[in-house]
């Protein structure tokens, strides 16, 4: 199983379909089969798995349903397979008793079903269809054949990944130079550390605020050790190697910044200070914003590192200046209207990349798939299917979804815009695939993360030595890790 959660994001189809069957290969199995094309005047249904049937019509199946009228769309709701213990079983699960043609996939799911043999594989017929597929960013197919063990079982309109994001005023003001596409970890640290840094306050000020989806300390330190190509455990060999000189080097460098204040230390309850964002079912999203999560936002911090949708909060102070106003309940024979205050504030500010070990200058380890559109390996309306998935991720939809969508558009012709910003930032970066398909027990990646969060803490707390916390983490994970490979050979 994969070793990090991903945002969920929900779909699935299928359609009426004529297929052509192709010879038997001397081998005695069989070749793929042709896709016929489905005509505007062809009959047919199409089963999608999708959060909500009203989601499902509102986002894609009115705009199909006038472009194939004849085709009967049935949506089968995933809303309870996202809301359980584990969303990938209940995927599998309700694949294999509802068997809806098209499916909308979170990128865990996705790698499960294709490694079953549960999706239709889509190399021959894009050949076939010639779907352009040069149009797309080039990670996100390699990501997508990378989780399919080489070969392409799904779609995927847009994607996930960070940026660094900097906040020009404050660099102008003390003086320190901006930083730069293809930065080093070590670098950006040393940039961080130049600011004045105080934590609390509201002067407050941090020289690396981190994501506002980072709750746990060493998520920072595992960030920095996979671009150097590090892993802290191997599952296959048993052994969790934490303890090294190279990632004590991390360790302490990551600390320093957490012990001075000049990166932010994320807390308990998610978000390094509370979350910005947190993810819903149907690709929505839920906007939560807590003091804390603004300090980018609101000029308390010199750079953050974060997605794209930091961008659509940025201009804020002007959409709540010039709407917002609350009214007031002491008046009683008028309502008198007050200007709301913003908790935003109003600075210059741009995006480079996120910070780079020089080893793997091109790679970044946080890039991942909103979301996937796949077809039923079983499905008996492949035609249908593939017509709603070359639909879903064509130019049309990411054409008009360009001007809507917080997400990254995985058509390269329609980046996100975001005037005089290095939009390129978001694209420049290859998936680092080592870190991001190297497989761990399950539960041992959040266990081995608790328990280095708590050393991490010590040792700021100054409870603790480097050196102490790093053997407490590999005695410890190294039980964990044994202790997980031990349960999945009982499974």
């Amino acid at each position: 199983m994969n070793r990090r959660l991903r945002k969920s994001g929900l779909w699935t189809g299928a359609l009426a379909l004529t297929l052509a069957l192709s010879a038997c290969t001397s081998s005695g199995g069989k070749e793929k089969s042709a896709i016929s094309k489905l005509d505007r005047k062809d009959k047919g249904t199409l089963k999608v798995a999708y959060f909500n049937e009203q989601a499902f019509f509102m986002q894609y199946g009115n705009a199909f349903q006038t472009m194939f009228p004849n085709v009967e769309l049935e949506v089968v709701s995933t809303e309870s397979v996202f809301n359980a213990e584990d969303p990938v079983a209940e995927m599998e699960k309700l694949v294999k008793e509802q068997q809806p043609d098209a499916l909308y996939l979170t990128e865990d799911q996705y790698a499960k079903l294709a490694g079953k043999g549960m999706l239709y594989d889509l190399d021959a017929v894009v050949k076939q269809d010639e779907f352009d597929l040069d149009g797309f960013q080039p990670s996100v197919i390699e990501l997508l054949k990378a989780k399919g063990s080489g070969k392409l079982f799904g779609l995927s309109p847009s994607f996930s990944t960070q940026a660094l994001y900097y906040n020009k005023d404050l660099f102008d003001k003390y003086g320190i130079p901006y930083p730069t596409d293809g930065m080093s970890w070590e670098d950006a640290m040393r940039l961080a550390a130049r600011f004045p840094a105080k934590k609390d306050g509201d002067d407050a000020l941090n020289g690396l605020f981190q994501s506002s989806q980072t709750s746990n300390p060493f998520e920072l330190v595992r960030t920095i050790g996979e671009a150097k190509g590090l892993t802290y455990a191997d599952a296959d060999a048993g052994t969790v190697s934490i303890d090294s000189p190279e990632w004590k080097s991390i360790f302490q460098a990551v600390i320093d910044g957490y012990k001075s204040g000049s990166i932010s230390m994320p807390s308990d309850n998610g978000g390094a200070g509370g979350g910005v964002f947190r993810s819903m079912g149907g690709g929505k999203m839920a906007i939560s914003i807590t003091p804390d999560s603004m300090r980018f936002m609101s000029g308390q911090a010199a750079m953050t590192i974060d997605g794209p949708m930091i961008m659509n909060l940025m201009g804020m102070e002007t959409k709540i200046g010039a709407a917002g106003a609350v009214r007031s309940s002491k008046s009683t024979d008028s309502t008198t209207v007050k200007p709301m205050g913003s908790p935003f504030k109003k600075f210059e500010w741009d995006v480079v990349t996120v910070p780079v070990d020089p080893s793997q200058p091109d790679v970044t380890g946080n890039m991942s798939l909103d979301s996937v559109f796949s077809i039923n390996a079983a499905s008996e309306n492949l035609s249908a299917a593939w017509e709603f998935l070359k639909y879903a991720n064509g130019e049309q939809l990411a054409k008009t979804s360009a001007k809507s969508s917080p997400s990254l558009s995985a058509r390269t012709a329609y980046k996100t815009q975001e005037s005089g910003k290095n939009i390129d930032a978001f694209y420049a970066l290859k998936a680092n695939s080592q870190a991001i398909l190297q497989t761990l027990p399950e539960g041992f990646a959040a266990d081995f993360s608790q328990l280095a969060a708590e050393q991490i803490k010590q040792v700021v707390a100054g409870s603790a030595t480097l050196d102490q916390a790093l053997k407490e983490i590999q005695t410890k994970g190294q039980l964990l890790l044994t202790k997980a490979n031990t349960s999945v050979g009982q499974s």
